[in-house]
């Protein structure tokens, strides 16, 4: 018996990322390629697999269960490409108010 796995509906969207490492001063720009309620794949990114990170976005619909607004996520990179891609998995979400 095959177990399937879903993955979280994936949606284009072209929209500036901010991201760094935790506890880094400086903010890196880039942009959105695809996003999900579970991560999102942006460019473009220095980073390796397994690296913690803070991003900041703003979506101007809602992402399934993610309203739309200004968000702040810790997350997990999960996969880079030779493009200078990376997948990151949310792993806290947060709305920033007020800016």
């Amino acid at each position: 018996m095959r177990m399937e796995t879903r993955r979280a509906q994936r949606l284009l969207l072209s929209v500036p990322i901010s991201y760094r490492t935790p506890g880094d001063d400086e903010w890196l720009s880039g942009r959105v390629r695809n996003i999900s309620e579970s991560g999102v794949m942006f460019a473009p990114a220095d980073l390796r697999v397994g690296q913690e990170i803070e991003v900041i976005l703003s979506t101007p619909i809602p992402i399934q269960s993610i309203a739309a607004g200004q968000l702040f996520f810790s997350a997990k990179v999960v996969r880079t490409g030779p493009d200078h891609s990376a997948a990151a998995h949310f792993q806290e979400c947060r709305f920033l108010l007020g800016t």
